[in-house]
């Protein structure tokens, strides 16, 4: 993603497109340019791959990779693995755009003091479903 393609959200997205992920939930072009302009900014080397892609009828479904480096989440490259499910109105453009990943694994369990905790958690649970 570069800064031409936030400039074109308009072009790719309904005025009404609804986003949303594990932290956002909104619509409308500003937000998402808005979203897409402090991920340029806050996460440096980004990249996007899409591995896999599905279209059926109006609606598509996107497997992905994305990764970067976010000083908030340490000196590690961050990487998320994720899935979207768009939808597309009769002029092409996304009206919904969706994306799943685990926020839990992917991001939280290595913030330093919330990462132990949901560690110690998962861990009670792992112990919980072995012993069952």
């Amino acid at each position: 993603m570069t800064t031409a393609d936030i400039e074109r959200v308009p072009d790719v997205y309904a005025a009404d497109a609804r986003f949303k992920d594990p932290f956002s939930d909104f619509r409308g072009h500003e937000r998402l340019q808005r979203m897409f302009t402090a991920m340029l900014r806050d996460v440096r080397d980004y990249a996007l791959v899409v591995d896999a892609r599905c279209l059926d009828g109006q609606t598509g479904w996107l497997r992905w990779t994305m990764s970067g480096y976010v000083s908030a989440l340490g000196k590690e490259k961050w990487i998320v693995t994720g899935t979207s499910v768009v939808v597309f109105d009769a002029d092409g453009r996304v009206t919904e755009h969706i994306d799943y990943w685990d926020a839990a694994s992917q991001m939280y369990e290595r913030l330093p003091v919330l990462g132990w905790i949901l560690g110690k958690i998962r861990g009670r649970f792992a112990a919980h479903s072995a012993a069952g």
